[in-house]
């Protein structure tokens, strides 16, 4: 199914030059253990970058897969996804350097935040910010779905988070999408927002676009997007910085405990500079031979 927010991206375009793309259908394995040994023997054989897409997986079938390579280390530099309403298994075979900035765009951004006084360190001990951890979701539409998000903040004793940051580089669109509704839907209300970046190569060329959008549970607990920001090529200046606008309470969760010497409202928003993103973006794209659009 085609979202309505899909961007302008070639989806016939490889956007990694080394990325070895593999879909298959579940259906053509014997059972549950036949899948699994096929998954493994593909995890462990690889030697570059892949996409592994698994289409009609069952929910005992992607279940049981994704949580037994995890008590291995059959599944290491992997991000598995399993979403259980769309029978998606989705596993990342060693991601890029431009796919894990998110982690570097957030360590940018707390050091900011203390210098300001707006994170003392009190609050930074009760977060905890994780990569590729996997969350399971245990109930409503989504039950028996797990999640390795690229990055995500977790606050306390909290079993989900409340900030999570996707990175799209080998990702179709509607993937990513996918991934979003699992977790704002999914989440029921316990993840307060989802952050995407999109990250597109132009064909024939070094050169590389992208863009970030946040998205929050609407009223009714819909997912809506409240905000897009593109990262390259760099837009025309403006009066006002660019950043995404966070409250307190999406980023760190309900369950914070405010420090009282801290400067500002416990309802103070959060802000994550676009231009920091760059920063970290372009050195992870020069890492990779490729330049910003």
């Amino acid at each position: 199914m085609s979202h309505p927010l899909e961007p302008n991206l070639s989806p016939k375009v490889s956007p990694e030059p080394s990325l070895t793309m593999i879909t298959t259908c579940a259906n053509k394995f014997v059972d549950q253990l036949d899948f699994e040994s096929h998954v493994r023997d593909t995890i462990q054989c690889a030697s570059n970058p892949q996409m592994l897409v698994f289409e009609n997986v069952s929910s005992s079938w992607g279940e049981q897969t994704v949580d037994s390579i995890n008590q291995t280390r059959d599944g290491y530099s992997t991000r598995k996804n399993y979403n259980s309403c769309t029978k998606v298994l989705r596993i990342r075979i060693m991601p890029t350097v431009l796919h894990d900035c998110v982690q570097t765009w957030w360590r940018v951004s707390e050091i900011s935040l203390r210098d300001t006084g707006d994170l003392t360190g009190y609050e930074q001990t009760q977060i905890e910010t994780l990569v590729g951890t996997t969350l399971e979701f245990r109930s409503g539409p989504y039950s028996c779905s797990r999640k390795e998000p690229d990055f995500f903040i977790r606050t306390n004793n909290d079993l989900l988070p409340s900030l999570v940051m996707e990175s799209g580089w080998s990702e179709s669109w509607n993937h990513l999408m996918d991934d979003m509704d699992l977790l704002l839907v999914g989440g029921d209300g316990a993840i307060s927002a989802v952050v995407i970046l999109k990250w597109q190569l132009h064909p024939r060329t070094r050169l590389v676009s992208g863009f970030v959008d946040l998205y929050v549970r609407d009223r009714n607990g819909m997912p809506v997007r409240r905000q897009r920001e593109d990262v390259f090529p760099i837009p025309p200046q403006t009066p006002t910085s660019q950043r995404l606008n966070l409250t307190r309470r999406e980023v760190f969760g309900r369950h914070l405990l405010p420090d009282p010497t801290r400067n500002g409202p416990p309802n103070a928003m959060v802000y994550l500079e676009i231009d920091q993103l760059r920063l970290v973006a372009t050195r992870a794209l020069q890492r990779m031979s490729l330049l910003p659009a």
